[in-house]
């Protein structure tokens, strides 16, 4: 399995923002994980905990000595996969598309271990049952004009579940129902 910082890294490459050695990524505490702030808008609280991190903001060469501007994403940004996978759904969200992926090399038995992206537009060609590998473009962020006062981003989320979960019931009704998926921080992995 890719680490975050890996999956940063190729993120930056994909997108020609650099090799990753010459990037610095921001997040406001609203952005990360199990948090219920928000980091948009009023900047008060979510209805609840997030279950994940938001992907954005940033700044290059030469951010150490503070001259860079911040930047954030648009709509060309190009999401590559983190890892080999198999897409179990492809679903929508409040501000675009989702994309389920279940890691092709599970490590638990009777779990399944999920990457979700979401707030994107999958490639025209993906469709629920394809195999994608690491660093595969697999979507770009959307447009957030649902919600203006968010900039275009990546919410990145990783779960497990049951094995016996339905592919069809992999969706934000689901995923924020944390009794029946175990939330991980992308963090971490």
């Amino acid at each position: 399995m890719s680490k975050f910082s890996n999956y940063l890294n190729t993120i930056s490459k994909a997108n020609d923002l650099g090799d990753g050695s010459d990037i610095q990524w921001l997040f406001h505490c609203g952005m990360l994980f199990s948090t219920r702030d928000k980091w948009w808008g009023d900047f008060k609280f979510r209805h609840s905990s997030h279950e994940g991190i938001d992907i954005t903001y940033y700044r290059t060469q030469p951010y150490k000595t503070h001259l860079s501007m911040i930047d954030h994403f648009d709509n060309s940004i190009k999401v590559p996969a983190m890892d080999d996978g198999v897409i179990l759904n492809i679903c929508d969200d409040f501000l675009g598309q989702t994309i389920v992926v279940e890691q092709k090399k599970q490590l638990i038995p009777k779990k399944r271990i999920l990457f979700v992206y979401a707030h994107i537009i999958p490639e025209v060609n993906l469709k629920i049952g394809d195999s994608i590998n690491s660093k595969d473009i697999i979507a770009k962020v959307c447009d957030t004009y649902k919600n203006p006062q968010l900039p275009p981003h990546l919410h990145f989320s990783c779960f497990e579940i049951s094995n016996k979960t339905p592919s069809d019931h992999l969706n934000w009704n689901l995923f924020s129902k944390s009794d029946e998926v175990n939330l991980i921080n992308p963090v971490f992995i």
